[in-house]
């Protein structure tokens, strides 16, 4: 009997699970606009900025994903 279900390579996720989101994957990284504002408010006053969180709720993700886009955007 044939599956009628795609394997998974051919299924196209939107979202990247649990591993953290990429640069390039900043156009459905969503929900955290306040806090990449926040986090450029705080690298313009003091160009330092430490991102400190319990483990797996997204700091790699809003950084690279939120952050380093608005920086290279300008801003």
């Amino acid at each position: 009997m044939v599956s009628a279900i795609p394997s998974a390579p051919e299924l196209a996720f939107p979202f990247p699970g649990l591993r953290p989101f990429k640069r390039h994957e900043s156009a459905i990284f969503f929900g955290r606009h306040e806090q990449v504002s926040d986090m450029l408010q705080r690298l313009e006053a003091c160009r330092l900025l430490t991102v400190v969180g319990a483990s797996g709720c997204g700091k790699s993700s809003l950084v690279r994903a939120g952050l380093l886009p608005a920086l290279q955007d300008g801003l």
